[in-house]
């Protein structure tokens, strides 16, 4: 039962589940400010924890109907657990269901959780998840795992093999061990993935197979997706503070000043711009559209409102790890490293936006100046016109 996957248009991205990261505030901007993936997975949620406490982790399976399709995406070792985890996926309307065997964590693989990447050392256990969570959904919604290429050592033949055998819809493939964490350069390499997709035509032919490491641009997806053929390629770090990522004709404006050059995404728009005034026509699929630093800060300030109304008790500066992406579009204009210890302590958007005013008009930037009131009744009239899904 491959659901929702068997009818994306390739090739496929999609966003991986980061704790505290792609949390709904984030998932709601992507989905309705700047171009959603394919697929959208939420933050993992422990099954366990679900099962035994639902009312403490019921809010991270919130999310706006703009995201779907997307996934719940489970951790845990208790197959008991995920079939009643899967039962309340299945009730709040999501696509499909997800389970985590590849989470590196200390605290998922502790002998008490053993799960995560430890399911890689417990492949019946691992396929018995796989069954029972696919029968909580009546065998009518997908049941897709995200694993890594091996525990201590690439276990291929070992390990691949094994898990196929269960046919879950979707087989991300994290290209490192877990022992590799995120250490060295993930596989992208011949010899491991070509070896997987032969094991995946010979076992389990329905299932599609995306990959996931060190994917750092829409283009670079595009690149190995090609060259390695799979069918797509899942996006996690890369995606902090750049909403963008997913859509291919976005590009950040370049901002002359220090020694930070453009990247040969930000070349190919001022060559464009060369082109057009020129009198040139540029190909309406290849036309790149400039985000500016205006438009880049406001976006910023979009997140930390989304953040204020859908999940008021998470603190701000839970968002700093997007933060830092955000203010690389400043990097030519200097001194974002005392304007990050300013936003640290910052307890509201309004703050923020003052802040980021004040370093606008000291770097002789007045004319990108951010309004409020403006942004904020956007936001407001944007979640006002959503449809939200939570259970109470």
């Amino acid at each position: 039962m491959n659901g929702f996957w068997n009818k994306l248009s390739k090739p496929i991205f999609s966003l991986a589940p980061m704790a505290d990261v792609t949390d709904i505030s984030f998932r709601f901007l992507l989905a309705n400010c700047m171009g959603k993936p394919n697929v959208i997975f939420n933050e993992f949620v422990s099954a366990d924890g679900l099962a035994r406490n639902r009312e403490a982790l019921i809010d991270k399976l919130g999310y706006s109907t703009q995201e779907k399709p997307i996934v719940a995406q489970f951790f845990g070792n208790k197959p008991e657990y995920f079939y009643e985890s899967a039962k309340i996926a299945n009730e709040l309307g999501y696509d499909g269901v997800d389970i985590n065997m590849g989470c590196p964590s200390r605290k998922v693989l502790s002998p008490k959780q053993a799960s995560g990447a430890a399911l890689i050392t417990n492949p019946s256990l691992a396929k018995e998840i796989v069954k029972i969570t696919k029968e909580a959904l009546n065998f009518e919604k997908p049941v897709s795992v995200k694993t890594r290429i091996g525990f201590d050592k690439i276990e291929i033949d070992e390990w691949i093999p094994l898990i196929l055998e269960s046919e879950p819809a979707c087989l991300t493939l994290h290209l490192r061990t877990k022992k590799e964490l995120s250490l060295v350069p993930a596989h992208w390499e011949h010899q491991v993935l070509d070896r997987v997709v032969e094991l995946r035509n010979q076992i389990s032919p329905n299932t599609l197979l995306v990959g996931n490491g060190d994917v750092e641009t829409y283009e670079q997806g595009i690149d190995y997706i090609n060259q390695f053929g799979i069918d797509g390629v899942m996006i996690g770090r890369a995606v902090y503070g750049n909403p963008w990522l997913f859509n291919k004709n976005l590009v950040i404006q370049y901002q002359p000043g220090l020694n930070v050059n453009p990247t040969e995404k930000q070349k190919k728009l001022m060559d464009q711009q060369l082109k057009l005034s020129n009198g040139l026509i540029i190909d309406e699929n290849e036309l790149l559209i400039e985000i500016t630093l205006k438009e880049v800060l406001t976006t910023m300030v979009k997140h930390i409102i989304i953040s204020e109304i859908l999940t008021p008790r998470k603190p701000i500066r839970t968002l700093f790890s997007h933060f830092n992406s955000y203010l690389k579009c400043c990097s030519n204009l200097g001194g974002t490293t005392n304007l990050k210890k300013v936003l640290f302590d910052c307890e509201t958007s309004e703050q923020v936006l003052n802040q980021l005013n004040n370093y606008l008009i000291f770097k002789n930037k007045s004319d990108q100046l951010l309004n409020y009131s403006e942004i904020k009744l956007s936001i407001q009239n944007l979640i006002n016109n959503s449809i939200l899904i939570r259970m109470d």
